[in-house]
């Protein structure tokens, strides 16, 4: 994901509601009016740290339709 599409996900999230979202590809997650994690088109989960991207899982081992319910799953429990 590049600088300038996250930098639109951090003004999308402000208007969202908590949930997963889909993004050119990615599936996103918001929490409290904030991007805070996201899923790129390999699989890695990659979680927000200011401006940095911390890899906090891989989901390359399961099938694609199934990223959202594990990403909304992680998210619940934040």
């Amino acid at each position: 994901m590049t600088i300038d599409e996250t930098n639109l996900l951090h003004k999308k999230a402000e208007t969202k509601k908590d949930g997963v979202y889909s993004f050119r590809g990615n599936l996103w997650a918001v929490k409290n009016g904030k991007f805070v994690a996201f899923i790129d088109n390999k699989g890695q989960v990659l979680q927000r740290f200011g401006a940095f991207n911390t890899q906090i899982g891989d989901l390359s081992s399961i099938e694609r339709w199934d990223w959202k319910k594990k990403l909304v799953e992680w998210l619940r429990s934040q």
